[in-house]
């Protein structure tokens, strides 16, 4: 089924991508009337864009000043990682004993998947490839409201990661890599060490205390 776009929406995934992209890195004004110009777009359009992108944390709109590609304070990066890490540990408890046929190969696709996304410098795919990864996970628990509230918190991924790689200063194969020790342990069957594991991939290495 072909997905047809609104114009506000084509403008937000433009900029979306260039952000999470480094070609409009933090800091960045984003003036409304150069957008329009550069998408053919009504400034009006371009203004529920950008409004769309301040939701999913990746600009700062000043009223009447101007609108800024931003970055997640260490609080929200905080915050947001430590709601997934509860959710997701929960479901994988849960999931343990009712995964289906095909579950780890279907997990070694998307890491395959998010590999080639990150050698080709491509942070949008792999926040896609990422989101997937996990709703996996979350999705093999059977538990549907549990599945929706951790879908409420997607919106926030593209943000999350592109300021969670700068703090860290992770290149895109080292998120990769991290997410191997989590079919590793999911395939272990070990309880607290998929716990431990889910931990330290959303809380460790831990921020500084001076960031947080």
């Amino acid at each position: 089924m072909i997905e047809h776009l609104s114009l506000p929406d084509t403008v937000r995934l433009a900029l979306r991508r260039k952000i999470l992209n480094n070609e409009l890195p933090a800091g960045t004004r984003l003036v409304e009337a150069g957008i329009a110009d550069d998408y053919g777009v009504s400034r009006a359009t371009v203004r529920q864009a950008l409004r769309d992108l301040q939701i999913e944390g990746l600009v700062d709109i000043s009223p009447r000043r101007y609108t800024m590609v931003t970055r997640m304070s260490p609080e929200d990066i905080h915050d947001i990682c430590y709601a997934r890490c509860v959710l997701e540990t929960a479901a994988a408890r849960d999931a343990l004993a009712r995964l289906p046929d095909g579950f780890f190969a279907g997990l070694e696709r998307i890491i395959e998947e998010m590999a080639a996304a990150a050698e080709a410098g491509d942070m949008h795919e792999l926040v896609d490839i990422d989101t997937r990864f996990h709703h996996e996970i979350v999705r093999a628990s059977g538990r549907r409201r549990l599945a929706e509230l951790w879908g409420t918190m997607n919106g926030h991924m593209y943000a999350l990661m592109r300021s969670s790689l700068d703090r860290q200063h992770l290149a895109m194969p080292e998120a990769v890599a991290r997410h191997r020790h989590v079919i590793d342990a999911l395939a272990s069957g070990d309880l607290k060490l998929i716990e431990s594991v889910i931990h330290d991939h959303y809380l460790h290495p831990a921020l500084p205390e001076d960031d947080l």
